[in-house]
């Protein structure tokens, strides 16, 4: 796990609002998971997690943006699976989609960077499940193995490929303007994937804001 290390220590050395926008793009990938569960299952509330996704992206470059942290949180909370109540796999991806927009506001909040860093870590943890999830299937009897087969799976490649990229792109940017948050959503809808490999359908589509 090398390198996840490193990516993370990279973002740990950016500023705050470096750190802020990884963790919003690292958040429009995994947003589709929440709102694929949300349309098979009917529970939950898709366009609140757009909505305060795109709060996230203007607070970014609108500094002065009125943001009701409380409010939100508990409307969240409320939208936020209980996976007693779901036999699908799509309720972790969901649960982890909701507390990462959690952590997301309360890193803005309280303005600790450390949040931002945590939003990543969640992504990464999300794709860690799902390989576990599908390598039930397979023989592997050691828990050192199961580690390994995660690390060396192309989804976490990916993953870890994507922060780090990410890292390189708001590397220059010292102060971020309506017009470096449209290129980050570029960035994001290029890739065509959510962290989980899903492709992006109509329904994904981010705001324009």
């Amino acid at each position: 796990m090398k390198q996840k290390a490193n990516n993370f220590q990279m973002m740990r050395e950016l500023g705050y609002y470096q750190q802020a926008a990884i963790a919003a793009a690292l958040l429009e990938r995994m947003l589709p998971n929440y709102q694929l569960f949300a349309e098979v299952t009917e529970f939950g509330d898709a366009k609140l997690c757009r909505d305060i996704l795109n709060m996230v992206w203007e607070w970014l470059f609108v500094r002065r943006v009125k943001i009701n942290f409380e409010r939100l949180a508990e409307e969240l909370e409320l939208a936020t699976p209980d996976q007693a109540n779901f036999d699908v796999f799509g309720v972790f991806p969901a649960i982890d989609t909701a507390t990462a927009l959690d952590t997301m506001l309360n890193g803005i909040s309280s303005q600790d960077a450390a949040e931002f860093i945590n939003v990543a870590k969640i992504s990464q943890a999300t794709v860690a499940r799902l390989i576990e999830w599908e390598a039930e299937e397979l023989d592997i009897s050691s828990e050192a193995e199961l580690k390994k087969h995660v690390r060396d799976h192309e989804l976490m490649q990916y993953e870890m490929d994507c922060l780090a990229e990410l890292i390189e792109l708001v590397r220059p940017i010292q102060s971020f303007e309506k017009n470096d948050v449209q290129q980050l959503k570029a960035w994001v809808k290029e890739q065509g994937l959510t962290n989980l490999g899903m492709e992006f359908s109509s329904e994904n589509n981010q705001s324009d804001q």
